[in-house]
């Protein structure tokens, strides 16, 4: 468990919502901001001890960092990216705090969904997929945990898409040699995976088949 602490010397971390290989992820507060408004903090743990892989890592971090950005501020179902930044070795998103719950939390806690339900939730992520894609990007990782369903004007939610795996990526590379990077790695959850996003060479097909499970 990490001890709640300020992060970057502005982000008071008031809870720890997970934590996994890539590193954890923290519910926050940023005391720069008269409103103390929460965010989400991500960080990612490079698996690196080399320093010019470091520096490589680095640098495509800062490239993904600027696509998340990018997303965020032409949809509004993305969580917007507030700012980034690198402490004692290890990289951080700052990111909006999306009230609601999971995909899997609410399907745990009140059952599935009636079809109907089920189809508009479908045609929305089907057009913020098609967004992300216009954009080159692939998400890698949809299921139901990366998607929240935020409280709206519709009686099931607004669809929220988080968590994009090319980060995760960025984070997991390191050099075959200087310069060069390793062949793309398999990021995603076993179960929802296409053939070729389980081989490490996804496509946006490969965000279609996931949403389709």
């Amino acid at each position: 468990m990490t001890t709640i602490k300020l992060l970057n010397n502005r982000y008071q971390v008031i809870q720890v919502l997970g934590g996994g290989g890539f590193g954890e992820t923290f519910l926050a507060e940023d005391t720069h901001m008269p409103s103390r408004r929460r965010c989400v903090i991500k960080q990612l743990k490079p698996v690196t001890n080399d320093p010019k892989t470091y520096e490589m890592i680095q640098q495509r971090f800062e490239r993904e960092a600027a696509t998340l950005e990018y997303l965020g501020e032409g949809s509004d179902s993305i969580p917007k990216l507030y700012a980034y930044f690198s402490e004692d070795g290890q990289f951080y998103l700052v990111q909006e705090w999306i009230q609601g719950q999971t995909l899997t939390d609410i399907i745990e806690s009140q059952g599935t969904f009636n079809e109907t339900i089920v189809r508009e939730i479908v045609v929305n992520l089907l057009s913020i997929l098609n967004y992300v894609h216009s954009k080159g990007i692939i998400h890698r990782d949809i299921k139901p945990d990366n998607v929240i369903l935020q409280p709206s004007s519709q009686p099931w939610g607004k669809p929220i898409l988080i968590d994009f795996g090319a980060v995760k990526e960025t984070i997991r590379s390191v050099g075959n040699s200087p310069g060069v990077p390793a062949p793309s790695l398999v990021i995603g959850t076993p179960g929802y995976m296409s053939r070729e996003q389980a081989t490490g060479h996804p496509v946006y097909g490969s965000d279609i088949y996931s949403l389709g499970l």
